[in-house]
């Protein structure tokens, strides 16, 4: 028990008793008692906000950090504060603090101001230019994870790295950092895991959901963990949803990998990499994607899944996230090399993503296109599916790339491929029988024509993904988009160009005023109407 001398130096009190007195000091750093008012509001990050006069007492600034304990909990936040809406004697906690401390409005909570995070001159070394090291690179992580940084102590971190590009060393730290945040899944030593990640960019690339039964059809064992969609239509969760549960605990991950060898689970319903989440929430409003943060990301995931050989496919062209082939080259260059440092072997496809890879866009549609090609559809969908699965049976078992492709085609035309499909289904929780007619899509719609003959010169993922989320992807999984033309066809006046699926005319008429500004359908410079 820590004794403490009143200011008359008089008496003895404990440090509760000295609480109930007001403010006292413990070592270096002033202590106050307050009565807590926790707020239904999520912060971001761990937050509380004081009166201006009590924050003056502590000599506290905005963004300094107090300890707020309460019982045998306590928790470092970041300080803010206000003039009028926060009396003294009150200290409102934001949702994330009282969830944390357990504590309800009312009850009395101490509060003591602390030190700033030592990692904040390591942030400030990156905005400088400087090399970081394991440890201060560490200590970043520890402290993001610690809710110790605010998200604009976040912002200046992934700043610092846009504008100073980490190394190969620094990479190789920050991934280990990341990925020793999370659960991991674990599998017996010696045994070949495969994983698969796309950088993204192209409207209706769900090769993974085929990918996935199809490897794990030939006995190969590939745990996917899936994305939602941050601005696409749809992420590959978002898709998988339509047909069972994503969000499976580490455990029921482990139960459905060995009864079916694969799964495909929303990556944010488990603690894997739990660092990348966190970062990944400041990056997006930025619009900030440095290199090595995206290394780090994707292979830190790739790690905790426990993987030994990983496939990424990197597509290329306008409306994806890399224009230049010289620049994927690079990339894929780059995530081979950090790879071998976490001891994975990771093989790169280039491929074009110029126009998308299905004509279907929403969850519920691509949903409907995916039990198309498993019932034997043709398309680039299943194109692209073969050609990856390809390259992976030949890092794995040695074949070479056509005969790759042939063995999965013949086992996605075989049915083998469905079945497994099935079986994952069934395993995760959802219907295994369920069909196209059982997917529900809005039969609210509009078609999008050409005004005149013509030929098509480009058809825009980012224009796609931007007119959906208008109409309510991916959270509405009835909407979306159908496209009935590829770049190259020659159309004609009054054609069809792409369909609109909305919850109601007004969405819908929102979404088409936005195709002015942002052409979905690019027809030699005509202009369409919809009808």
């Amino acid at each position: 028990m820590v004794m403490l001398k009143t200011k008359k130096n008089t008496q003895v009190n404990t440090p509760q008793q000295g609480f109930e007195k007001g403010m006292i000091h413990m070592g270096n750093f002033e202590t106050m008692n307050l009565t807590a008012k926790v707020l239904d509001i999520e912060a971001g990050q761990n937050e509380v906000v004081l009166s201006e006069e009590e924050a003056k007492q502590l000599d506290l600034s905005l963004l300094d950090r107090v300890k707020v304990k309460y019982r045998n909990k306590e928790i470092v936040a970041i300080v803010n504060y206000s003039k009028y809406y926060v009396k003294p004697g009150e200290i409102e906690l934001m949702a994330e603090v009282g969830q944390a401390l357990g504590v309800k409005t009312g009850e009395k909570v101490v509060i003591q101001s602390t030190q700033r995070p030592k990692s904040l001159d390591y942030i400030r070394n990156k905005l400088d230019g400087q090399t970081l090291t394991k440890e201060e690179i560490s200590a970043i992580i520890r402290d993001l994870m610690d809710e110790k940084l605010s998200n604009a102590e976040l912002a200046a971190f992934i700043t610092g790295v846009y504008t100073n590009e980490m190394d190969t060393e620094e990479t190789t730290a920050l991934t280990k950092a990341i990925y020793e945040t999370g659960d991991k899944l674990e599998f017996e030593k010696g045994k070949i895991i495969v994983s698969e990640h796309s950088i993204g960019g192209v409207a209706g690339d769900r090769v993974s959901i085929l990918l996935v039964p199809l490897l794990a059809s030939l006995g190969i064992t590939i745990p996917k963990t899936c994305t939602r969609a941050i601005s696409s239509a749809s992420g590959t969760a978002d898709t998988m949803e339509v047909f069972c549960p994503v969000s499976l605990s580490i455990q029921d991950i482990k139960k459905v990998v060995k009864k079916t060898n694969g799964c495909l689970v929303w990556g944010g319903a488990v603690n894997m990499a739990v660092a990348d989440d966190k970062l990944i929430k400041i990056r997006n409003p930025l619009r900030l994607d440095p290199k090595s943060l995206l290394l780090a990301s994707i292979l830190a995931k790739k790690k905790s899944e426990g993987a030994t050989h990983v496939l990424l496919d990197i597509p290329i062209g306008r409306g994806t996230k890399i224009l230049d082939v010289d620049k994927a080259r690079e990339l894929a260059q780059d995530f081979q090399s950090l790879g071998a440092k976490l001891g994975m072997k990771v093989e790169v496809l280039i491929t074009d993503g110029s126009e998308p890879i299905s004509m279907a866009i929403g969850p519920g549609l691509e949903a409907q296109e995916v039990l198309k090609v498993l019932k034997g559809g043709d398309g680039l969908l299943c194109e692209k599916t073969c050609l990856m699965a390809g390259r992976v049976l030949r890092m794995v078992r040695g074949t070479t790339q056509e005969e790759g492709y042939r063995i999965a085609l013949h086992q996605m035309r075989s049915g083998k491929v469905y079945q497994k499909f099935k079986e994952i289904v069934a395993a995760q929780g959802g219907d295994p029988d369920i069909t196209e007619k059982d997917i529900k899509i809005s039969k609210i719609t509009s078609d999008v024509v050409a005004e005149t003959d013509g030929k098509v010169q480009h058809v825009d993922s980012k224009s796609i993904s931007r007119v959906c989320r208008i109409l309510g992807c991916p959270a509405n999984k009835t909407v979306g988009m159908i496209i009935h033309v590829k770049t190259g066809d020659k159309v004609k006046k009054g054609q069809k160009l792409y369909t609109l699926y909305g919850t109601s005319k007004d969405k819908i008429g929102f979404a088409l005023e936005q195709t002015k500004q942002f052409p979905v359908v690019e027809i030699e410079g005509i202009i369409i109407e919809t009808v």
